[in-house]
């Protein structure tokens, strides 16, 4: 639809975030760790990553694009 995220704005917490996922969602995906002990392990670290400010630094850019269109 022409909406693309620039996270330059966001750029080290985008980047935190994305050494969280790649820690972390393959091995939940797999099985390989126990969900009921990292699934709150791994929210955690991606608050502490900077995931908040990632999501509404998105949100202000679709917010921004929506208004033109």
């Amino acid at each position: 639809m022409g909406f693309v995220f620039d996270t330059t704005p966001v750029k080290a917490e985008a980047a935190a975030v994305q050494a969280v996922m790649d820690e972390y969602r393959l091995p939940l995906e797999n099985g390989v760790i126990d969900p009921d002990e990292n699934l709150p392990k791994f929210r955690q670290a991606l608050k502490d990553a900077g995931i908040d400010t990632v999501i509404a630094e998105k949100q202000r850019q679709l917010d921004e694009w929506a208004a033109t269109k």
